[in-house]
């Protein structure tokens, strides 16, 4: 639980501290708050949470439901002590570290050498300098980014998305962030990337399986990062399968279920045919923010659609990927793509691990050509003067199945 609660704050919680005034307008005390807020489609989530931590209250604030922990003695003996074992990883740390550093100053503000209006003046800058307002943006030194499998979901269900992009019927992964923590979505980025065998591993590393986007601000907000995800044969052999071993506990979950379905209908080519494209685009269109109830548009799929997705996933597959990780449309036997690494056998017995045939090619001073044509036919690669640089090249699939101990 602690782990999946800290990545779902890292998206979706805030820390806050509210001055209070008397009657000259004169700061006179503070109030610490810790919320999170989540739309009250997840209203139970909220409750489970309460109910966990043992501590805090639930308000509705229109279509959000917000957990409150605001009684000093629950900020102090629950809330802190949480953070403190388990941070945050992204620059929201910093403002948990400022949040803390006031409430001591306020809780100990009896035994502090300053005057209280002094005291009271530096909370005051601390305040003004966290969240939005925030322009230092330097983590410790001793900080580090601890990614486990489920803070990913707890961040996912805040800050993620399962999207099909209707221009080419691509299906998409993608987590975003504020630009100043890329670094965050690196570290995630190589926590995927270790769930590879060594073979898509190399593949994975030095491609743009995985890919981090920066995307410039307008109208005053942050600049955001995007980490993004599409590959089909990485998201339905590894990716879906990891995250069914995680819990997932908000409507996330849901997203996720029909994501699978269409990544699954991707997979197998079914987006290929009119039939199958409405049908998805019918699914797609019930995910995300358009399943809440509080959408103007919100509508539950029809049964007749249910049914026909069903038959359509358990209908032959219009394409056929083979051991060497080569895509091909059956119908017209065609390749479409291709997941795999060519090794390369020499003749003193040795081998090398290639991640493209023109890369392969390079090394060997031969054509692109000469690789493809004996990668299919297995005989000795020769060079211009017909000597033999490599004895057989091999395709290698990559992408095919989870590492067993991820």
């Amino acid at each position: 639980f602690i782990e999946w609660f800290v990545g779902l704050c890292e998206a979706e919680s805030n820390f806050l501290i509210r001055a209070r005034k008397n009657e000259k307008e004169e700061v006179s005390g503070f109030e610490f708050v810790f919320r999170i807020s989540l739309h009250k489609n997840d209203c139970d989530v909220l409750e489970y949470i309460k109910n966990i931590l043992k501590c805090g209250r639930l308000n509705s604030e229109r279509d959000v439901i917000v957990f409150t922990v605001s009684q000093l003695n629950h900020i102090e003996s629950i809330i802190i002590p949480l953070f403190d074992k388990f941070s945050l990883n992204t620059t929201k740390h910093l403002d948990y570290l400022d949040f803390k550093k006031a409430f001591f100053m306020f809780k100990n503000r009896k035994s502090s050498r300053l005057v209280v209006y002094e005291l009271y003046l530096n909370i005051v800058k601390i305040k003004e300098g966290m969240n939005s307002k925030r322009v230092v943006f330097d983590l410790p030194k001793d900080h580090t980014i601890n990614i486990t499998g489920n803070y990913l979901v707890g961040f996912l269900e805040g800050d993620g998305t399962f999207y099909l992009s209707k221009q080419d019927m691509s299906v998409h992964f993608s987590l975003v962030t504020t630009t100043i923590n890329k670094n965050f979505l690196l570290k995630i980025r190589e926590f995927l990337l270790n769930l590879l065998d060594e073979h898509s591993y190399l593949l994975g590393s030095t491609t743009k399986l995985i890919n981090i986007i920066d995307k410039k601000s307008n109208s005053g907000r942050k600049a955001v990062s995007l980490l993004d995800i599409t590959q089909i044969d990485f998201i339905c052999n590894i990716l879906i399968p990891y995250l069914e071993t995680l819990e997932f506990r908000t409507k996330k979950h849901k997203d996720f279920l029909d994501f699978k379905k269409l990544a699954i209908l991707n997979l197998q080519g079914k987006h290929l045919t009119d039939n199958g494209r409405e049908l998805m685009i019918k699914l797609s269109n019930d995910m995300n923010d358009n399943r809440l109830t509080t959408n103007p548009t919100h509508k539950i799929l029809d049964n007749k659609t249910k049914f026909e997705l069903d038959l359509l996933i358990k209908s032959d597959s219009l394409i056929s990927v083979d051991s060497e990780g080569r895509a091909m449309i059956i119908s017209e036997n065609k390749y479409i793509r291709s997941t795999y690494i060519i090794k390369v056998y020499f003749l003193n017995g040795t081998v090398s691990y290639f991640t493209s045939g023109i890369s392969c090619a390079k090394s060997l001073h031969v054509s692109n050509y000469t690789i493809t044509k004996r990668l299919n036919d297995g005989k000795p690669v020769k060079n211009k003067e017909s000597l033999v640089v490599a004895q057989l090249l091999q395709r290698i699939k990559a992408y095919s199945s989870l590492k067993i101990n991820f």
